[in-house]
Order: structure tokens, then C-alpha cells, then sequence
């Protein structure tokens, strides 16, 4: 569940009575905490957690503020109707992808258990 929670945290805060602007500063903010956390968390049990290569973090970090910047300008053209409508077709579409990659995954393991006995 760590992976998708995400998506889960969108389809609940559609449902809130939030207009667009707040639901994406709530979002970010509960994925900035989430994000955080997974790193304490993660980074205890890796030792090799401090290695960390300069230039991937800071391309990292490049593209999040790119992606923020850039995306500000489409959230405003957008109108709460659009906004909702494009929202839910990127949940279904992420969600979609993570069933159908899931099933796989399990065909595939049960196809490679059954050929190795």
C-alpha cells in the first residue's frame, strides 16, 4: 500500500468540498509528510541510504520544481468541473495500470512456480 497511496488520497479529497486550488495544497502536503516519513522510515532499514548520487538528486529535485511551476498555469485555466473530470481520468488511468501490472505480476509467478516444478 505504500506505493498507491496516492491515488487513494485523491479519490478521497474529490470527495471533499474543497475547491481545486485546496485540494492540491492539501495533497501536497499530506504527500511532502508521506514522503518524509517513507524516508525515515526506509532510510533506517537501508544502509546504503546515505549513498546518494549528486546528480540524480538534483535533477530530482530540478523536475519537481519545473513540474510545479509549469503545472500552477494549467490548474489555473482550469475550471473546477474540468479540474474534477481530469482528475478522476488520471485516477482510473493510475489505478488501471496498477491491477493490470498487479495481474501480471501474479501470472507471471504463477506461470514461473509451475515451470520450475
Amino acid at each position: 500500500m505504500t506505493g498507491v497511496s496516492g491515488p487513494l488520497m485523491d479519490t478521497f479529497f474529490l470527495g471533499a468540498k474543497f475547491d481545486r486550488r485546496a485540494i492540491v495544497a492539501t495533497k501536497a502536503t499530506c504527500q511532502v509528510a508521506s514522503h518524509f516519513t517513507k524516508l525515515i522510515y526506509f532510510g533506517g532499514i537501508i544502509d546504503q541510504a546515505a549513498t546518494l548520487d549528486p546528480v540524480l538528486a538534483g535533477v530530482a529535485i530540478t523536475a519537481s520544481m519545473l513540474g510545479t511551476t509549469l503545472s500552477r498555469r494549467i490548474l489555473e485555466a482550469m475550471s473546477e468541473q474540468q479540474f474534477r473530470r481530469w482528475a478522476n481520468r488520471l485516477i482510473t488511468t493510475v489505478a488501471s495500470y496498477y491491477i493490470l501490472y498487479g495481474g501480471w505480476l501474479l501470472l507471471f509467478a504463477r506461470s514461473a512456480s509451475v515451470a520450475s516444478n
